[in-house]
């Protein structure tokens, strides 16, 4: 073989080897690993159960004419508890055998039950606490469930009710269960504060017939890593996260997301700007409150309260949850109290936009311990009526507007001391959707206020 033959042939493998090479590198697929979402965010060690975050906020006894109602965080876990062990089966819509004319009386009736929650709870969210034996059941919303417990009972029943839709779910259950609730609860209901009713808008409200005398509340607290509990967890890639200089507090951005630092109220709110042309797509409120538990689970977590005894008397709870918006919020409770605080130091709140959360506002405090004095000041609350008659005669407010009127604490920061702050008793009303702090007037005939 001719040189120039050899060298041909050579040639020739060398194009063809080259051309085989460039094959490989333009059809090679590599074997990737899926990447797990949840790797990104904290793991669910501190994921709360259903039955700590939804509960009642109040239990009220119709008994001998009177009305009793409760409050109490122990007795609230132990009413709810003890429900969720009734079998409760035949689900149906019983609204129109009611009417909305008798909805009412029906609701308030002498001998009944009631277990008031803070806004409508999807009962497919709910069903998880409770005993169901029906393979189908309706997807409803309520926002109070309520049953008669007298010793003669011949048929159970219990119902769920939608108060401001006047919807009426009725279930069956055991007698037996409901004769030993009245022996463990109803029973003694007389010993739980009396109340009186007013009717205000188709709507009966229930405040306390005497005046009731609360204690101020003083906590050190502590302050949330926000590198670890939010930019790790609230931003997809955390490297890429820089602070943008501001007037007041903090901002932290990945040139999309925004997260704001409020200093002052020690809050934070993210934003995420992609989300707002998805506000307008509505998730189903079961859907919506369950991610948004998961949420808060995985983005700063439950981290509310001190348990230096096994036990728990603050704490944050399901408060409040618009469809339309896709809004969740959740409050701080006090010893089976509402907190308020207008700048949102009580309050986590989520607004989603499709799949995705589209604003997410929460305190990145916790509350450490509490600060003990023997001479702990002590507020005196004016009794319902009185605070009824503050509205009558004030022009600025219509008592016909009102939603809800319930005694509570505003927090506060302590101006002596900004690592403390102070839980003052109140009376506070809802009105438009927005909680307000009532100022109390001294009343004719004896000094209602701080002692």
């Amino acid at each position: 073989m001719s040189f120039e033959g050899a060298k041909n042939i050579i040639l020739t493998g060398l194009v063809a080897a080259s051309a085989l090479l460039t094959w490989n590198i333009w059809t090679y697929q590599p074997e990737l690993k899926k990447i797990d979402q949840n790797e990104f965010v904290k793991d669910d060690s501190e994921k709360q159960e259903i039955s700590e975050v939804v509960k009642p906020d109040r239990i009220i006894f119709h008994k001998g004419g009177k009305h009793f109602q409760t409050s109490d965080l122990g007795e609230i876990n132990s009413i709810q508890s003890a429900i969720g062990k009734w079998s409760l089966y035949n689900f149906k819509d019983v609204s129109q055998f009611v009417g909305k004319k008798k909805f009412l009386s029906f609701v308030h009736a002498e001998g009944n039950t009631e277990v008031v929650f803070p806004d409508h709870v999807p009962l497919n969210v709910y069903q998880s606490l409770l005993n169901i034996d029906d393979k189908e059941f309706p997807n409803m919303l309520f926002d109070r469930i309520i049953f008669k417990t007298e010793p003669g009972l011949i048929e159970g029943k219990v119902y769920f009710i939608d108060y401001e839709l006047k919807k009426v779910y009725q279930s069956q259950v055991s007698t037996a269960h409901l004769k030993n609730f009245n022996t463990t609860f109803a029973s003694r209901a007389n010993e739980y504060p009396e109340y009186i009713s007013q009717e205000i808008a188709n709507r009966m409200i229930f405040l306390p017939k005497e005046p009731t005398q609360l204690n101020q509340f003083k906590y050190y607290i502590d302050y949330m890593d926000i590198d670890e509990s939010f930019i790790d967890t609230l931003f997809t890639n955390p490297d890429k996260v820089v602070q943008e200089p501001v007037t007041r507090g903090k901002e932290y951005t990945d040139g999309s997301k925004l997260l704001s630092e409020f200093q002052d109220f020690s809050t934070i709110e993210f934003v995420n700007p992609a989300q707002r042309n998805y506000l307008n797509e509505v998730a189903p409120v079961d859907d919506l409150l369950q991610k948004s538990i998961d949420y808060v689970s995985n983005h700063g977590g439950w981290e509310d309260h001190y348990n230096n005894d096994g036990k728990s008397n603050i704490e944050f709870r399901y408060s409040a949850l618009s469809e339309e918006q896709q809004k969740v919020v959740f409050r701080l409770f006090k010893s089976g109290y509402p907190v308020f605080n207008e700048q949102g130091m009580s309050e986590i709140e989520q607004t989603w936009g499709g799949e995705e959360i589209y604003r997410f506002r929460r305190p990145y405090f916790t509350i450490d311990f509490p600060i003990e004095t023997e001479n702990s000041r002590k507020t005196n609350l004016p009794s319902g009526k009185q605070v009824l008659q503050q509205f009558t005669e004030n022009s600025n407010i219509e008592l016909l507007d009102l939603e809800d009127i319930r005694i509570g604490y505003q927090l506060s920061r302590d101006p002596q001391e900004p690592k403390l702050i102070v839980l003052e008793p109140s009376w506070f009303y809802l009105h438009g959707g927005a909680w307000t702090v009532l100022p109390i007037k001294e009343p004719v005939g004896g000094k209602v206020g701080l002692e």
